[in-house]
């Protein structure tokens, strides 16, 4: 942005996102402080719950998506980790010249498609997991749609990475780089074949949950409410990424930025959003660890509040894509809005450990518990604080594609989304084997690893890489903030060497949570009395 500056529209509304910001505060504070948002006391039963059900055959199918899902967050941070490190050594990989065969572009789109992949992954499996728990019977050939969705799945994930990998190096000829390779737009990277393959995926999915959930809904059951929510959020999950659709190969860019912030934003940060409420409230009303009435309210609520800032609020996105003024007023007072829940996730977090500790048996679920606190934490800090930091218009002026957005897109893609994706697995894991007593230690590890690495990563590297280059933004020029002449000064160097430690940290912990999955099956992750 050489020789602009920002507008008047852009410093007032910025103001009044801020002021609106604290009003909502207070407001959520006050509201809190009464009867609210409380959960109803209920004593919990004296045994678990799921001690006395027998696994059908598309929940012991489910057991497969939990292997490819690790599988997939082990290639994710291995593309990542190159990623990082050809910002300090650019086309190598301490000496190897990787990049020749896998360039920049080839892992950074391989790193943001395989996290969506194995999270989406595993909320599926966990979805079919708890479909027959619902319906308390397994519909006819749900076992052969649950293999099926998982070989479409398999066909998508590696069709659209190779397609990725063939269409950097030039092997498609024609047009055929927009439908089976890479259509360069992050977050929806994917050629338009594999998009429609994995919304067919999606529509499958819903069908196979609606399957279960439609049928208990018909009946006489107190928890209908709550399952009307659940599926309501099912189906947002699975038709929103329709989104991705919308436009065509020639389209221009202003429209093909509208609608893939629909993908990005609403698909992914409000309907995830409401979905992660939905199902940690589900799950927790089928242990009889809340009532089910209070969760069904809680979780309306909380899909109201996210959702009346979250829709308007994507047009944050859009202030500087040719939108009036009107947009980016309503984009900066909604977004500010939107992270007024965010900022009080600690209720949700302290709510999440009083549950943990409502029975004896609860302490099975320890570790899953203690992965949905992660996810309110991360929802705070990821989501709320350090998505708000990019948000307003005067920010993202300066800061749009700076350090600054990896900051939140790691804090809430892998922070929220991640750790519920693992406190999901592990909690449909715990419930195929109730009565086996895990060893705790290498969950555990995994658990203080992951947190603490990805903390590490954001403090110690990569916002402080993003605040200097918004300072050179500001004082010399966005242009001047992403130029090789300021990145590869000594300085910035040594932070983006710093990322070591918080990814070292990490990748220990995601191993040991691999490890630990994988013993599961071999017994070696149970206590000798168990095995």
């Amino acid at each position: 942005m050489i020789a602009n500056r920002p507008t008047g529209p852009a410093i007032v509304w910025s103001g009044i996102s801020f002021i609106l910001l604290l009003a909502g505060i207070a407001a959520m504070v006050g509201f809190y402080a009464g009867k609210g948002y409380d959960h109803a006391k209920i004593t919990p039963p004296i045994s678990d719950p799921f001690l006395n059900i027998s696994l059908t055959s598309s929940q012991k199918a489910v057991i497969a998506y939990f292997a490819v899902a690790a599988a997939l967050f082990m290639a994710q941070i291995g593309a990542g980790v190159l990623t990082a490190h050809y910002g300090v050594e650019g086309q190598g990989f301490y000496g190897l010249p990787l990049a020749r065969w896998l360039p920049y572009v080839v892992t950074r789109t391989w790193h943001v498609q395989l996290g969506i992949f194995w999270i989406a992954t595993a909320w599926l499996a966990s979805g079919l997991f708890i479909g027959p728990i619902v319906a308390g019977k397994e519909p006819k050939g749900q076992a052969i749609g649950v293999y099926v969705l998982l070989g479409a799945l398999f066909v998508v994930v590696a069709g659209s990475l190779l397609g990725e990998w063939a269409s950097v190096f030039h092997k498609f000829s024609g047009n055929a780089w927009f439908f089976w390779g890479h259509q360069g737009y992050e977050y929806v990277d994917l050629g338009r074949a594999w998009q429609i393959g994995l919304f067919a995926g999606l529509l499958i999915w819903l069908a196979l949950l609606g399957r279960c959930i439609i049928p208990a809904l018909k009946g006489e059951g107190k928890d209908k409410q709550l399952l009307g929510v659940f599926l309501i959020s099912a189906a947002a999950i699975a038709l929103f990424y329709g989104a991705g659709l919308t436009w065509g190969m020639h389209s221009h860019l202003s429209v093909v930025e509208y609608w893939r912030w629909w993908v990005v934003h609403l698909w992914v940060e409000g309907f995830f959003e409401v979905f992660a409420t939905v199902v940690i409230a589900f799950l927790f009303s089928k242990m009889g660890l809340v009532d089910t009435q209070s969760a069904a309210k809680a979780s309306l609520m909380a899909a109201a509040v996210y959702l009346s800032g979250g829709i308007i609020g994507t047009l944050h996105h859009l202030y500087f894509t040719g939108t009036p003024t009107a947009a980016m007023a309503f984009g900066a007072v909604f977004s500010a809005l939107e992270v007024v829940p965010l900022v009080l996730m600690g209720y949700e977090a302290w709510h999440h450990v009083r549950v943990g500790r409502a029975s004896p048996w609860v302490r099975q679920y320890k570790w899953p518990i203690h992965f949905f606190v992660a996810v309110a934490f991360w929802n705070m800090a990821g989501a709320g604080l350090f998505g708000f930091l990019i948000n307003p218009p005067i920010s993202l002026y300066y800061m749009q594609g700076l350090n600054t957005t990896p900051v939140h897109g790691h804090g809430a893609l892998f922070g929220v989304y991640g750790m519920l994706g693992i406190g999901l697995m592990l909690f449909c894991l715990r419930a195929i084997q109730p009565k086996g007593h895990w060893r705790d230690w290498p969950i555990k590890i995994a658990f203080w690893s992951m947190n603490i690495g990805l903390a590490m990563m954001i403090v110690w590297s990569l916002l402080p890489v993003g605040i200097l280059q918004t300072l050179a933004a500001v004082d010399t020029g966005y242009w001047y903030a992403r130029s090789a002449e300021f990145l590869q000064t000594p300085l910035l160097n040594v932070l983006r060497w710093l990322r070591v430690p918080g990814d070292t940290v990490f990748g220990i912990g995601a191993l040991a949570l691999v490890l630990f999955m994988a013993g599961l099956a071999t017994g070696h992750s149970f206590k000798k009395e168990t095995r």
